[in-house]
């Protein structure tokens, strides 16, 4: 019995003969027939060389079963064909040539004229030539990467990128549902306030406000319920008082809100953050399917929350660190009163926002609360530096006696004042009042005002405490500092009279001068560029510096003057029998010879500059007034540049 897979494979060889070669080979068999009746050797031959011809010119086809009548019987069935790698030296390296025999390398090529009629056979080669090129897709990285973004700069912080992703995710919800506008809001319950976060809308009437009050709107409503909402048909009579979040009306058909989730540590979610809406101009755009998406973004934005919230806090406690650290340097370079308060309101204005800061201590000399710092943004009428405090009937009062901060959202001018029954002061925002407390008592108050309602949360006292702590423990420092000084009538490396002492001399000469109306006049005198000079020279040489200023100032005085040192960098000087313009001359002529004068240190040579500030007692006036004008003067000498005298 022939075997059937023979008889399958001479069929689909004779199918691939052409009309030609079959009508060659059937002549051939025809011969071979007659040669064995008639044994011809002719015949034979003819039959022979017939069948070899065939056989030499038969072309086989790339791939059993291409041909219109494959042998399974389907008819234009396309297979995919190998080729050897030499006999195509055009041939590309593919991926699959590792897994190929040893030595050879194949390409792999798809016919994809699938089911398509034979053409003939120049236009079958030129399209299979044009197929066989591969279409090329040219794309840049910017498709596919934001890399010109400034959000990745090392100096933008978590809230520029927490933004920057969140606008990523909300595009992506208002592609991913068709949506006309996207828009995500924090809930603060602190304030009762929606504050916008981001947004991505198809419309140019979206609201600028940042902030609105807590209300009866359908976000409000998602904001108190914590549970999502879905509108199919938004009534466009009421879509402004509805939504809320247009300035006109829109052609808003449908609406959907979601609650947005932080993640406690404890695993409770609480009350809602934040809530997700987005609209459609379709009716009946949104549904359960909706809110499944969209609770997948959600629960990414809450991720987002967690892990910017610790990356942000993380921040904020370095920037309080760094702001301690500065203080502290502050108070080594000058370890005195109005530094430290100084240094205090300055890195308190680098964490809050703020419009007003004042700093109120009690001073001993006046027995009273007395304002001792001030920065005015604003440049309007506020409290004064030096003025005294109502300790019953103001704010601040009330607050030093319970010792207790206190965080008012928005100041009542109908109520207590802030510091006494006749400021000037209009502004009606939200104040920050904290207690500079050590263990055993209230040094003062440190105020912060902004002109806006609301600013401050219990989160701005807690950072801020952490500043007042640190000035706390320097006052603490200096108060004992005093307490041992009121034993030292000389100050040790100057060899003037100690600061408690000249406070003492000042007020007995005002009095003396007020009651046998005798001339007086108080000379400050300030070392300038006390930084510059601790930095090149030390601790060492700036207190040699100070020798040599002090020494030159009593060789300028008379027996019955009186000088002491009030400051780190700063002297006074009591003229007696001596008016303002006389005083004038004298600082004027002191000026000038301390700028000649030479210091040697340590085979360095330098000299220093000083300014000065001069005041006249007037009839009746206090010690305290006279100390005021005269710094207020001397300041004023220092802003100007320095190396000057001015007289009040």
């Amino acid at each position: 019995m022939i075997d059937a897979r023979l008889l399958k494979t001479i069929r689909s060889w004779f199918n691939a003969l052409s009309r030609s070669q079959e009508l060659i080979v059937l002549a051939g068999v025809v011969l071979f027939i007659v040669g064995l009746f008639t044994a011809s050797a002719v015949a034979f031959l003819l039959s022979g060389a017939s069948l070899a011809y065939v056989a030499v010119t038969f072309r086989r086809p790339k791939s059993m079963g291409t041909s219109e009548s494959g042998s399974d019987g389907m008819t234009g069935r396309l297979q995919p064909s190998f080729h050897n790698a030499e006999e195509d030296p055009e041939m590309t390296r593919n991926v699959f040539e590792d897994f190929q025999p040893e030595g050879k390398s194949y390409r792999v090529e798809v016919d994809e004229n699938v089911g398509v009629p034979a053409e003939p056979m120049g236009v079958a080669e030129s399209a299979r030539g044009s197929q066989s090129k591969e279409t090329e897709y040219t794309f840049q990285l910017s498709d596919f990467c934001d890399v010109d973004e400034e959000v990745f700069n090392r100096e933008a912080g978590p809230k520029s990128e927490f933004s920057f992703l969140m606008k990523k995710v909300l595009t992506t919800v208002k592609d991913a549902n068709f949506a006309h506008t996207v828009a995500l809001f924090w809930i603060n319950r602190d304030k009762n306030q929606m504050v916008l976060e981001s947004f991505v809308s198809d419309s140019d009437k979206f609201t600028p406000h940042r902030r609105r009050e807590l209300g009866t709107d359908i976000i409000s409503q998602i904001a108190e319920r914590g549970k999502p909402q879905i509108l199919s048909r938004v009534n466009i009579s009421g879509q402004l008082e509805m939504l809320g979040y247009y300035e006109d009306v829109e052609p808003v058909k449908a609406f959907a809100g979601v609650p947005v989730f932080y993640p406690k540590a404890s695993g409770s979610t609480g009350e809602p953050v934040a809530v997700m809406v987005l609209d459609s101009l379709v009716e009946d755009a949104f549904g359960s399917e909706t809110l499944a998406l969209i609770g997948q973004f959600t629960k990414l934005i809450s991720a987002l929350i967690k892990s910017y919230t610790d990356k942000y806090d993380l921040l904020v406690d370095s920037e309080v660190l760094r702001s301690i650290t500065r203080m502290r340097e502050q108070m080594k370079l000058d370890f005195g009163l109005y530094n430290i308060v100084r240094a205090l309101s300055e890195e308190a204005s680098r964490l809050v926002t703020w419009d007003y800061i004042s700093v109120v201590l009690y001073d001993e000399n006046r027995k009273a609360w007395v304002v001792q710092y001030v920065m005015n943004r604003m440049n309007d009428p506020y409290v004064a530096l030096t003025q005294e405090i109502d300790p019953q009937h103001s704010l601040v009062g009330t607050v030093l006696q319970a010792s207790v901060p206190r965080i008012f959202d928005k100041f009542d001018p109908e109520g207590l004042p802030r510091f006494y029954k006749a400021e000037r002061v209009d502004s009606a925002g939200a104040i920050m009042l904290l207690p500079i407390n050590s263990v055993s008592r209230c040094y003062g108050l440190l105020v912060v005002e902004s002109k806006d309602v609301k600013t401050y949360s219990e989160s701005d006292a807690k950072l801020l405490l952490k500043l007042v702590e640190t000035s706390s423990v320097g006052l603490e420092i200096l108060s004992l500092s005093e307490v041992v000084n009121n034993y030292v009538s000389m100050d040790e490396t100057t060899g003037v009279a100690a600061r408690k002492y000249f406070m003492a001399r000042m007020h007995e000469e005002v009095q003396r001068a007020n009651d046998f109306s005798t001339d007086l006049a108080l000379v400050m005198v300030s070392i300038d560029s006390m930084n510059d000079l601790l930095s090149r020279y030390g601790k060492d040489g700036f207190d040699f510096a100070l020798q040599n200023v002090g020494r030159m100032m009593k060789s300028f005085i008379r027996p019955y003057d009186v000088i002491g040192r009030y400051d780190f960098n700063q002297f006074a000087v009591l003229l007696m029998q001596t008016t303002a313009n006389e005083a004038f001359l004298w600082a004027e002529k002191l000026r000038k010879n301390i700028a000649s004068n030479i210091i040697n240190l340590d085979q360095k040579s330098f000299s220093v500059t000083i300014s000065a500030g001069v005041c006249g007692a007037t009839e009746d006036s206090s010690d305290v007034e006279l100390l005021g004008n005269t710094t207020q003067v001397l300041r004023k000498a220092i802003e100007t540049g320095g190396n000057l005298v001015r007289v009040f």
